[in-house]
């Protein structure tokens, strides 16, 4: 059997398995087919959330150690159902409940460029994924060796930007556009990129001087308006800023992980599955994607809860077929497919 056979064997083996154990669920679980109340429902549901979190941390009823990851995984969930809506999978025949969801979810997270702008940019990752003309991902990483400019394009979308301009001019001159992507980033992103930076810069900066008191070095007098500035950006750093940094980066950095660039040959070579243990304070916040996102490349129309709901039942099929499981030394190889991780 050649090479081409094996890859659409286990491809169509794999597709039988998802469509199987979600046509099940949907019979025991008949709501789970009202599927644009489910996505309606989580999106309003996860953005109230965030905002009763952010008003009891405002008045004193729970403490930054409580607001921050809370309101990390709820912006999480926000971001599967952005994810969900660039695949028409919520109110197909409804465009204007569509750019509501998109504006609610860019709104509560912030350090996305516009889920109108970055559509095009996840389709092309489907079609591209493993290649250089993937933007998507390798915007997050996917595909450079390890080093210091990896971990900033993994944390650092503005930085990524500056670091992976002239390998994508390079690379995908008809996909990377700078001008759509800086366009797009307005006013959401924006904002939250100037905040964050201002809240880093004088967090340093105040920290820098409290390290050389203690160290009895002479200190230089910081402004007054850096501290007032500093007090005045923590609130909003507790309830959007450091939340979304946090799921952001979890998410980019399983992401980049568990994609595949280099030597894939069909989507089987695309992705592996992560579920090693010590990755579980990174899928706490960006939704278990490292285990479940293999899934979406074989099946493309499914919400991202049933996704979860299959996981355990195809899983087994895919580890079957070759589909790769904690290839953790992928990024020691910058990512490349090796047929079996042993031969790292």
């Amino acid at each position: 059997m050649t090479k081409e056979n094996e890859e659409r064997r286990h491809r169509a083996r794999i597709i039988k398995s998802i469509r199987s154990a979600d046509h099940s669920l949907r019979e025991r679980y008949p709501v789970l087919n009202h599927q644009d109340a489910i996505g309606l429902g989580i999106t309003l549901v996860s953005a109230m959330g965030m905002v009763i979190m952010s008003v009891a941390y405002l008045r004193g009823w729970i403490s930054a150690w409580v607001a921050v990851p809370a309101n990390a995984f709820l912006a999480s969930l926000l971001h599967e159902v952005e994810h969900d809506l660039m695949h028409e999978l919520y109110f197909r025949h409804s465009r204007w409940v569509q750019n509501i969801m998109y504006g609610i979810v860019w709104t509560f997270r912030g350090n996305t460029l516009s889920p109108w702008a970055r559509k095009s940019l996840h389709l092309n990752h489907h079609k591209a994924s493993g290649r250089p003309d993937d933007v998507e991902e390798r915007l997050i990483g996917n595909g450079m060796p390890m080093g210091w400019q990896r971990l900033l394009t993994m944390l650092d979308q503005p930085l990524s930007l500056v670091i992976n301009m002239r390998r994508m001019w390079r690379d995908a001159p008809q996909i990377f556009h700078v001008r759509r992507l800086l366009v797009g980033s307005f006013p959401v992103q924006f904002v939250f990129q100037n905040l964050w930076y201002g809240f880093v810069g004088s967090t340093i900066s105040l920290a820098g001087v409290q390290v050389l008191s203690a160290l009895q070095l002479p200190v230089y007098t910081l402004p007054s308006w850096l501290t007032s500035f500093h007090e005045s950006l923590t609130p909003i750093a507790v309830i959007w800023l450091l939340p979304n940094f946090i799921r952001q980066a979890s998410l980019q950095i399983m992401s980049s992980s568990m994609h595949y660039y280099g030597n894939v040959e069909g989507v089987t070579q695309q992705t592996q599955i992560l579920t090693a243990w010590y990755l579980l304070p990174l899928q706490i916040f960006c939704c278990n994607f490292g285990s479940t996102h293999s899934i979406h490349h074989f099946v493309v129309n499914q919400p991202f809860y049933l996704r979860q709901l299959v996981a355990s039942a195809v899983h087994p099929v895919m580890k079957d077929c070759g589909i790769l499981e904690n290839d953790i030394s992928s990024n020691s190889r910058a990512n490349s497919f090796l047929a079996s991780p042993a031969q790292s």
